[in-house]
């Protein structure tokens, strides 16, 4: 079958998820109990659950705003995708930076307690400022596990939905509202086990293709890419390499000629963002357009959001899973 598949934004049953949330509203955090955990190599300690955070980045905010603490966010910090609709009422009664990386003063203006980032250039003079420099003045502060290595590091091990379960549990442990954060997690999981339920791609070999058309980022074995992929069985056509995103040329891509293509939909505006773009680069391009994948138009169209780090994984799976089936690849 040939065709162009659209998956919607990553909001499938997120309804639940907000709905989940604001059951849990009169949950009382315990206010007297101390809280210590460990977290990319760093301590973070508070004596009461957080009461002003900072989230930087969208997975961040996305995953506060879905345990309801939205009263309990001094800021958000984020340009690339709009919050999914479910959370557009709760988004709005926070305060928004103008830019995804303010300045360190500006967010020390709004006296945070803790600053929770997914994105490790966050903590560094490039983004906003290292962690350090928080936690000489007494703020803590949380980096999402994705990332302890940062972008270019060379993986360890493969990101699972358990780490992104983990790291749930841990920051709704730092506001007081566990309970919220499992009824969170029960309900990811559900969803994961029922969109990887029956659907058969094996041997399905996939690319990732996030920006850049020159020298195109290409997703590696052991981000969220890899997460999607492994729990629908197919196959990441670049799992060999150990870099979240490695830059691959075309003559590579085109070696390795997976079935289909992933593509990130991003709003950003440079090089081969929107998924647009990105189809015409690929119908054009003399190289790109012997891939099997695009002489048969086996495109699957993914918010770039939701290749990252987040709660969008599962929605995420949920598309991918749909769109295999709809190009005829999987059952």
């Amino acid at each position: 079958m040939k065709q162009h598949v659209r998956m919607a934004a990553a909001g499938i049953a997120a309804a639940t998820l907000v709905g989940m949330a604001g059951c849990g509203a009169e949950e009382a955090a315990d206010h007297d109990a101390p809280t210590a955990l460990t977290n990319c190599d760093t301590t973070v300690s508070l004596d009461a659950p957080v009461e002003r955070a900072i989230a930087v980045n969208q997975p961040a905010a996305e995953l506060l705003l879905s345990l309801g603490v939205e009263d309990r966010l001094a800021g958000l910090a984020f340009v690339d995708d709009p919050v999914l609709p479910e959370l557009e009422q709760r988004a709005s009664e926070v305060f928004r930076f103008d830019d995804e990386f303010p300045s360190f003063e500006a967010v020390l203006d709004r006296d945070p307690d803790l600053v929770y980032t997914t994105f490790d250039y966050t903590f560094s003079a490039e983004g906003i400022a290292d962690r350090q420099r928080f936690t000489d003045l007494g703020v803590a502060t949380y980096q999402s596990p994705s990332e302890c290595g940062g972008q270019d590091a060379v993986q360890d091990s493969e990101l699972t939905l358990d780490d992104l379960y983990a790291e749930i549990g841990d920051v709704s442990t730092l506001f007081g509202v566990s309970e919220r954060g499992d009824a969170l997690v029960a309900d990811l999981r559900s969803r994961a086990e029922a969109a990887a339920d029956g659907i058969d791609p094996s041997g399905v070999t996939l690319a990732w293709w996030y920006a850049g058309t020159a020298t195109p980022y290409i997703a590696g074995c052991c981000g969220a890419p890899g997460i999607m992929t492994r729990e629908v069985g197919a196959v990441n056509a670049f799992a060999d390499s150990r870099q979240l995103w490695p830059e691959i040329g075309w003559e590579s891509v085109l070696d390795r000629d997976p079935a289909v293509l992933v593509l990130a939909d991003l709003g950003r505006g440079g090089d081969g963002d929107s998924a647009e773009a990105k189809i015409r680069f690929l119908e054009s391009d003399p190289v790109a357009s012997r891939l099997t994948a695009v002489q048969n138009k086996r495109y699957i169209v993914i918010s770039g959001t939701t290749m990252d780090p987040s709660i969008r994984n599962v929605a995420g799976i949920e598309e991918l899973a749909a769109g295999l089936r709809d190009l005829g690849v999987a059952q």
